[in-house]
C-alpha cells in the first residue's frame, strides 16, 4: 500500500511540474530589453533605453556602455516608453524619454569623465536632434507651445501625438 501511495505521489508531483513549466513558459524570463540605442559618433560608447516588464508594471533604465564598462544613469518604475531620443556632442550624451505614467526622463552623461552631467548642458542639442530626425514643423511646434519636448510627450487621453506613432514605427517593441 505504501508503494502505491509513493508512486501516486511521484506521478502527481511530476504532473504538477509539467503543468507549472507549461504555464510559465509563456511568461518568459523577465529581463531588460533594449528599446532604443544610440552609438557615440566618434568613439566606442553606446547609450540604450531599456525596459523590463513584469506582471504588474514596467521599469525603464538608461544605461551607457563603454566596452566592458556600463553605467546606469537613470531608472524609473511604472513606465511605458512612448518616445526616446539621444544625441551626442563629443563625449557627452543627452537622453530624453517620454515614460508615459512616470512622465519625462531626462539624463546626460560624460563618457570621458565617467560621470552624470546636468541635462541642461545638452538639452538644446537633444531638442535640435528631435526636430531634425522627426521633421517637426513650425505648426507642430506652435501647437506644443514652442517646446519640442512637449511635442514628444504623449498627453494621454487616446489622442497620441505623431511622436508616439512615429517612434513606434521606427522602434517597434
Amino acid at each position: 500500500m505504501q508503494q502505491i501511495i509513493s508512486r501516486a505521489y511521484l506521478a502527481l508531483r511530476g504532473t504538477f511540474a509539467v503543468v507549472t513549466l507549461v504555464a510559465c513558459s509563456s511568461c518568459g524570463v523577465v529581463t531588460w530589453r533594449g528599446v532604443y540605442c544610440s552609438n557615440q559618433t566618434h568613439g566606442d560608447a553606446r547609450v540604450c533605453v531599456e525596459q523590463k516588464c513584469g506582471l504588474a508594471d514596467c521599469s525603464v533604465r538608461i544605461e551607457v556602455d563603454q566596452g566592458s564598462r556600463s553605467e546606469q544613469i537613470a531608472y524609473r518604475r511604472g513606465c511605458v516608453i512612448n518616445f526616446a531620443q539621444a544625441s551626442w556632442t563629443g563625449p557627452i550624451v543627452g537622453v530624453f524619454v517620454d515614460g508615459g505614467y512616470c512622465q519625462q526622463i531626462k539624463a546626460a552623461y560624460d563618457v570621458a569623465a565617467n560621470r552624470v552631467v546636468p541635462f541642461s548642458t545638452v538639452e538644446s542639442v537633444v531638442k535640435s536632434a528631435i526636430i531634425q530626425d522627426y521633421r517637426v514643423g513650425p505648426s507642430e511646434l506652435k501647437a506644443s507651445s514652442g517646446d519640442v519636448l512637449v511635442w514628444a510627450t504623449y498627453p494621454g487621453g487616446g489622442n497620441p501625438h505623431r511622436s508616439k506613432d512615429e517612434f513606434a514605427r521606427r522602434y517597434p517593441h
